[in-house]
């Protein structure tokens, strides 16, 4: 059981077809599934003017909007309301998909949430280099204040700060959902240790154990809305930190 957990967190399944190699694994099977439903549910709700599927997409995008990006980026923001909208839905969506049975949860591994950082640098870079232009992008990287022998120093550690935000933001969402998944086989596999002791010692674990995985279930479906929703927050912060020049 845990070398088949294991091996859901490396990408390099796939097939071979007239001699190429397409690597299309269970994640990557999964991520299209979300991204389908995602698509489906909004098409589904843009199509009706009213009705609960129509309110509850409403409330996401406002949500984001006036929650997150607006109270953080201000004006300069409301371009990047969809790009949020989108990332906190995706991961969201990605989240408790995976959490169905023979489902496989696409944020518990790092290439794909080292790729939503880097979605995320891009977009930031992008649109700061837009508004300030590469002259004031490169001014945000100096903080107001700074006497101007300690430019060279700052500028490198302020460039170094930015590339361990983003490196953040995709481990962190990766060790917090794996670490509910991890949570799981340890109390699972308890039930197993015992039971090597004898049939009695397994029987008498299995009644706690099963009430400490419900218990942790329950706990993973708070934990999964709160990861998206620390992750779109920190990206909307980091945000702010580059698209103002000092």
């Amino acid at each position: 059981m845990i070398s088949e957990i294991l091996q859901h967190h490396i990408l390099n399944h796939g097939f071979n077809f007239l001699g190429i190699q397409f690597p299309i694994s269970q994640f990557v099977v999964m991520m299209l599934l979300v991204s389908a439903v995602i698509l489906f549910v909004f098409i589904l709700a843009a199509r009706k003017r009213t009705g609960r599927l129509r309110t509850i997409a409403e409330m996401f995008v406002m949500f984001v909007r006036d929650d997150l990006v607006l109270p953080n980026l201000h004006e300069k923001g409301r371009k990047l309301v969809p790009f949020f909208c989108s990332l906190f839905i995706f991961i969201l969506f990605s989240n408790y998909l995976g959490m169905l049975p023979w489902a496989r949860t696409v944020t518990a591994n790092i290439s794909v949430t080292a790729g939503l950082a880097l979605i995320s640098l891009f977009i930031i870079v992008g649109q700061s280099i837009k508004n300030n232009g590469f002259w004031g992008f490169t001014k945000t990287f100096i903080p107001g204040g700074v006497p101007w022998w300690l430019i060279p120093l700052m500028f490198p550690l302020e460039v170094l700060s930015l590339v361990i935000r983003i490196f953040v933001l995709a481990v962190r969402l990766f060790a917090n959902m794996t670490a509910g998944h991890i949570i799981l086989i340890g109390l699972i596999s308890f039930i197993f240790i015992m039971g090597t002791r004898g049939v009695n010692y397994g029987f008498a674990t299995s009644g706690p154990v099963m009430f400490m995985t419900l218990f942790v279930s329950i706990l993973e479906l708070l934990v999964a809305v709160i990861q998206a929703y620390v992750f779109t927050l920190l990206t909307v912060i980091f945000a702010s930190l580059q698209l103002e020049a000092h």
